[in-house]
């Protein structure tokens, strides 16, 4: 029986589904960017990846809300460095794929690409593991350094010269890896790992803005080497997402099977700018919407869109028009570690704001003090939510996602996570009280 050789080994260990072009990808019809959209945002992250700005930074950390399209974005970046022949290897995490949802096979994967990209390190990978087949039992630095780091320096110091340049490396959606004390490790063993290497690697990290990533991007050992994007309103999001509508609606009007039937002037201008303004920046409201309306060859597209503006209802309980929507929020909510304090901080958001209007719990200062908590409570609160709501350096609060009031006061999509604005009501108007009580108190200890 033949014995294996190292790369044989190093691919067998690898998850060969998180490269950005794997099949299993393109089955899951992993998102990408919509022709001339995102351009603003791309340039500049090309613009870093050629040391034009930023030159110094090893890694660049692209976060933003769920469902803001990093996930596109990455792909469509990956595309474009292996058509420039900068892309050496990729690695795209997702929550419920095996293989992809932890850093077991990360190394491996990684140290496979790097060897297919650059045939002079093959010989010296290969080695390795052939040398020590159970390298992928040790630590994510060790792996790091005998795989990859000292194969790319024992090219360098032999004065060979690699026709990748830069070196480029694109991780994906790293929040979604399982352990967060494993999302920080990763990020510290590449920092520690390539930062003093001689050749110029950019490492691409997109993900949500959690917690535990902000406190390690911030860390005193990484910031020098870092530079951050966020997919904020800088870069015209609802530009973009109008565009994505427009040509979406106009292909299914040329290829849906009832095409025929559809209106000639469907949809209106005022329509699609009414989608664009409920997608609140966020790509992933828009794609939900489009596949829910053109994703059913038997039925009539604008009656689905119609579901969709609430002007009709569906036909029947399985017709969900935000199933990939819904998934999102109940991932998101489901991490949370104490769901009843976000409830009631989100009921007070969502339901009680609207009603109050112009003196609106708005900021945590503010939702501490209506609430009876401590100073910085709602803050740690809300922190469980970063890629669904934003509280910014002046404590004041904004929800990101249009549609989470919808989806939470939907009993049938939110479920456990469901609000009854009854119920919330019914608090709130108890919590009144004891600030009516707080502030007689109050008002009797100022007069004596």
């Amino acid at each position: 029986m033949p014995i294996d050789s190292g790369l044989d080994i190093l691919g067998k260990n690898s998850a060969l589904g998180a490269i950005y072009s794997s099949l299993e990808r393109q089955q899951l019809d992993a998102p990408k960017c919509h022709p001339n959209t995102r351009t603003a945002v791309i340039n500049n992250i090309i613009d870093w990846i050629l040391g034009i700005i930023d030159s110094e930074a090893l890694i660049l950390w692209l976060y933003g809300a769920a469902g803001a399209g990093k996930s596109a974005i990455a792909h469509s970046l990956a595309k474009i460095c292996e058509n420039c022949g900068w892309l050496v290897a990729s690695f795209f995490f997702w929550k419920t794929a095996s293989e992809r949802n932890n850093a077991e096979r990360f190394v491996a994967t990684i140290a496979h690409q790097v060897a297919l990209a650059i045939p002079a390190a093959r010989d010296l990978i290969g080695a390795v593991v052939e040398y020590n087949p159970f390298i992928f039992e040790q630590s994510v630095d060790v792996q790091l350094t005998k795989l990859i780091i000292e194969p790319l320096h024992q090219l360098c110091s032999k004065g060979l010269m690699f026709d990748i340049y830069p070196l480029v490396i694109i991780l994906d959606g790293l929040d979604e890896c399982q352990g967060t004390s494993i999302q920080s490790g990763l990020i510290k063993s590449l920092a520690a790992s390539f930062r003093d290497s001689p050749l110029l690697i950019r490492i691409l990290i997109a993900s949500r803005p959690e917690v535990n990533l902000q406190t390690t991007f911030n860390s005193p050992s990484i910031q020098p080497h870092l530079s951050q994007l966020a997919l904020s309103g800088e870069y015209s999001p609802d530009e973009d997402i109008y565009l994505f509508l427009e040509d979406s609606f106009k292909k299914i009007k040329r290829e849906h099977p009832l095409a025929s039937y559809i209106p000639a002037f469907w949809p209106s201008a005022h329509i699609l700018r009414d989608l664009t303004r409920r997608s609140s920046g966020q790509f992933i409201f828009a794609s939900t919407m489009v596949k829910y309306v053109g994703g059913a060859p038997h039925q009539l597209p604008h009656r689905r869109l119609d579901v969709i503006r609430r002007l009709q209802p569906p036909k029947s309980e399985k017709d969900m028009p935000y199933a990939e929507l819904d998934s999102l929020y109940h991932h998101v909510l489901g991490n949370v570690d104490d769901i009843e304090a976000v409830k009631q901080a989100l009921g007070v958001l969502i339901v009680l704001n609207p009603i109050l209007m112009s003196s609106s719990i708005n900021s945590t200062e503010i939702m501490d003090d209506w609430l009876f908590w401590q100073p910085g409570e709602t803050e740690a609160c809300l922190s469980q939510l970063a890629s669904l709501i934003e509280c910014d350096v002046k404590g004041y609060i904004s929800i990101l996602h249009a549609s989470l009031s919808d989806f939470l006061l939907d009993r049938s999509r939110s479920r456990r996570f469901y609000l009854c604005r009854e119920s919330i009501l019914g608090e709130c108007a108890a919590l009144g009280l004891r600030q009516l009580q707080k502030q007689k108190f109050c008002f009797n200890l100022d007069s004596v």
